[in-house]
């Protein structure tokens, strides 16, 4: 059962920005659940950093995309903890196809985890910390491409903006249970991601030449669970050193 301190569970926990994110929460001073899909060694090796912070370590396997997974993954986390304090949706998929070659395996696959998962995980968040009557912090991760519009991600993003409208509508409607929402948008992001292109190539689309770390997404993260965000709700807090500010070369939308 839970200790004393509070507890944040992070979803895609195993890899990436969410063991980034479950690492900065350790340090905050957290007990840490996080679900991980894939990577059973990105799994241990979280479990492992969050230990080194004197604070309890808990990881489940799940797929968000399977409703059955959600609900079996929260329940586990209840019965290790008995309390939910903080949440962050941060499993997620991304797939990179040109428009007119999408194909509907890749849509669904997509939105099944990034919008439908991020829907009811959040759901399930809620009506835990409902229950335990705990006015909670909820934070989803998504994308600087919910608000830019670069080429080929046109259901990767629109599925990011379909969820950070919902964490919008989650944040009107769970504010009378003092519960907050806020979302997190990061750009290119040192993960160590195969799929990612050479730092050096995009900089000349991102002001400050950079990428963001994953300690910095988790730090912030950290920052919307703590009580210095507790009039912060409904909002989404950009992390992409500008990116957004400029527009890709016309050339890569085929014009």
């Amino acid at each position: 059962m839970g200790g004393k301190h509070k507890v944040a569970f992070v979803t895609g926990g195993g890899t990436g920005i969410g063991q980034g994110i479950s690492i900065e929460l350790a340090k905050a001073g957290y007990d840490v659940a996080f679900s991980y899909c894939g990577s059973v060694e990105g799994a241990k090796k979280t479990e492992t950093e969050i230990r080194k912070y004197g604070v309890e370590s808990f990881s489940v396997k799940a797929d968000v995309s399977k409703i059955d997974d959600i609900q079996k993954m929260f329940a586990a986390v209840v019965n290790k903890f008995s309390r939910l304090d903080v949440f962050v949706n941060n499993a997620g998929i991304t797939e990179k196809s040109d428009f007119l070659h999408t194909s509907p395996e890749m849509f669904d696959r997509i939105c099944n985890v990034d919008y439908k998962g991020a829907f009811f995980c959040i759901q399930n968040a809620a009506k835990i910390m409902i229950d335990k009557g705990i006015k909670g912090s909820i934070i989803l991760i998504s994308s600087n491409n919910a608000i830019a519009h670069f080429a080929d991600v046109a259901v990767y993003a629109s599925a990011k903006t379909a969820a950070e409208k919902m964490s919008r509508h989650a944040a009107v409607e769970l504010a009378k249970y003092g519960i907050r929402v806020n979302a997190i948008e990061p750009g290119w992001t040192e993960t160590g991601a195969s799929r990612l292109e050479n730092k050096e190539d995009t900089y000349y689309k991102i002001p400050l030449k950079k990428w963001a770390t994953v300690e910095e997404i988790g730090q912030t993260a950290a920052f919307l669970a703590s009580d210095a965000a507790a009039s912060i709700t409904g909002t989404s807090i950009l992390i992409d050193n500008g990116a957004c500010l400029v527009s890709d070369k016309r050339e890569r939308y085929g014009y």
